[in-house]
């Protein structure tokens, strides 16, 4: 049947959960598995109809709309940059029509021009199309490679085990529960608790080692993040936690202490999927089960996230909302939960 461009009527659309969702991008999507998880979180699939195969992207199940793979990828991957950076990265297109029933689930950064009504261009919603067009017909930028330079710092001719004690000593320690907000409620900008809540004058002779080198970043970045179990009083601060540190940074944080139950909590769950090395979680939710009879679509897809989450050991579950600095392993284990240990 021909591919027609129009939303087809919702009576005639596959009811796919996620799981579903997301098998459709197996062996196709794999180097960009975090894009593909989040875009099954929001209702798209990848099944290859005519449409898919001219133009490589993802459609969403009820209102059919159309995204390519580069700017889906370039939206939902890697790390965020400064906030014209991704207000300029998320213009332009939408991932759903206007009233389909997959905009329940929320993207955390929806408020930089995601979705409409929110991209304006000059006082109107912008043209979709048009916008598409004039971006084809630019003339893509030369960039010219700039050649590597040799490190010469005597550092790295020391064992990288001597190097990895020498960041210890440098670094600042972080505690063993560490509870990371974000600046200001409406901001994307994150940091630890400790760093918002100042309590002297800043310490000028500490050095800021990971700002030194891309090499000694990469190699002093395992001992933040390995060790600390990281706490979110909400799943829009995991999630921009999670794209700030990047694909290298998820792949070394083990342990996470995040507060779930809002609309923000499928997209957040399927990116931490991806963080492979993850091996403790407490789940802290605002009522005394994860699904509730006739549960909205945002809810049922956020549990089926969160069931996605493979290779854990710990699995905590309990009541509780919001980040408390006397926080500790209050939650009682879930049988549940602990019937999903090692899966």
């Amino acid at each position: 049947m021909a591919h027609s461009g129009l939303p087809p009527p919702a009576s005639r659309q596959p009811s796919l959960t996620y799981p579903e969702r997301l098998r459709t991008f197996q062996g196709f999507w794999d180097d960009n598995e975090a894009t593909a998880r989040q875009l099954a979180a929001i209702g798209h699939v990848y099944d290859r109809p005519p449409l898919e195969t001219l133009e490589e992207g993802s459609r969403c199940i009820s209102c059919s709309q159309f995204v390519q793979r580069e700017w889906s990828v370039r939206t939902l991957e890697g790390p965020l940059g400064l906030p014209n950076d991704y207000r300029d990265r998320f213009e332009g297109f939408q991932f759903h029509h206007m009233g389909c029933i997959h905009l329940q689930v929320r993207i955390p950064l929806e408020s930089r021009a995601i979705f409409p009504p929110l991209s304006y261009s000059g006082g109107s919603v912008m043209n979709t199309k048009d916008w598409w067009e004039r971006r084809a017909s630019r003339v893509p930028c030369q960039r010219t490679e700039a050649q590597p330079k040799l490190q010469a710092s005597y550092l790295f001719n020391l064992p990288t085990e001597l190097r990895l004690q020498i960041y210890a000593m440098i670094l600042p320690r972080l505690d063993d529960i560490t509870e990371i907000s974000t600046l200001n409620k409406d901001s994307s900008r994150i940091a630890t608790r400790v760093g918002i809540e100042k309590t002297g004058p800043r310490d000028l002779t500490k050095t800021n080692i990971l700002r030194t080198c891309k090499a000694i970043h990469a190699e002093a970045l395992d001992l933040l993040y390995t060790n600390p179990t990281y706490t979110f009083d909400t799943c829009k601060v995991l999630y921009l936690f999670l794209r700030h540190i990047g694909a290298h940074g998820r792949g070394l944080v083990k342990a996470v202490d995040i507060v779930c139950g809002s609309r923000e909590d499928a997209i957040t769950l399927s990116l931490l999927a991806t963080c492979y090395n993850l091996k403790r979680i407490v789940i802290r939710l605002p009522r005394a089960r994860l699904l509730v009879p006739r549960a909205p679509l945002w809810l049922a897809d956020g549990v089926a996230a969160l069931l996605e989450l493979r290779g854990l050991q710990d699995v905590r579950v309990g009541l509780g909302n919001g980040c408390g600095h006397s926080r500790g392993p209050g939650p009682v284990s879930s049988d549940a939960a602990r019937a999903k240990k090692g899966v």
